[in-house]
């Protein structure tokens, strides 16, 4: 008995030592994952700068920021991957890097739901974006109108899949107004967009612009 009594503690520590080291080892291969996840989407995002930069030269009419945060006020802001502020209204991308650089497919079932095959055979539901572009535009609405003083102008959410071998297959019922389309068909679908009559002014883009440097204590895009 007094040996059983001796052992134990010894036991309990080293129960105690492995339980903390697989923690460890757990919350290793998260961060780890969790890194991986960021990578690609950074990835991604620098895909679509590429693409952009056709809107970025001096003389174009367009005005393109990366990596900005807006609000009603600078306590109340969503980050957005990429703004692009031009003469027939101004674009919120969200850019998305479903499949990685192997790509797949993405099937959109008769309720909306989003589920990612990729080329290994694996499948798993990913979040429909379309929740992150509705906080986006409520949050670009409360920009215009609090911090720059303008209403009603046209506004888009677009969703931007950034994988060259990813294949989209919708099958909703009910079509969704949210734009979901190739890094490649960018550019076009924003020097195309038409949605009302009412037009940016450069004086107005000027002011935009202005409003969005200051909130992030940025200098002037190019």
């Amino acid at each position: 008995m007094s040996t059983l009594l001796i052992l134990s503690p010894i036991v309990l520590v080293a129960i105690a030592a492995v339980a903390i080291i697989l923690a460890i080892k757990s919350r290793d291969k998260k961060n780890e994952t969790q890194k991986k996840i960021m990578q690609s989407g950074d990835r991604g995002e620098l895909k679509v700068q590429q693409v952009l930069s056709n809107l970025e030269n001096p003389k174009s009419r367009y005005r393109v920021y990366h990596n900005v945060k807006l609000g009603p006020d600078e306590e109340h802001t969503n980050e957005y991957d990429t703004l692009v502020i031009g003469p027939n209204g101004i674009f919120h991308i969200e850019t998305k890097n479903y499949g990685g650089e192997r790509g797949g497919i993405i099937d959109i079932d008769s309720n909306g739901n989003w589920i990612l095959h990729k080329k290994s055979g694996y499948s798993k539901i990913i979040t429909n974006p379309a929740g992150q572009l509705d906080s986006h535009e409520y949050r670009l609405q409360g920009f215009l109108r609090k911090v720059v003083g303008i209403r009603n102008l046209p506004t888009q959410g677009i969703v931007v899949l950034s994988c060259d071998h990813i294949t989209l297959r919708d099958n909703q019922k009910d079509k969704s107004e949210l734009p979901v389309i190739g890094r490649h068909e960018l550019v076009g679908y924003i020097r195309s967009y038409q949605n009302g009559k009412k037009l940016l002014y450069p004086r107005t883009i000027n002011k935009i612009c202005k409003n969005i440097e200051s909130m992030n204590h940025m200098a002037k895009a190019n």
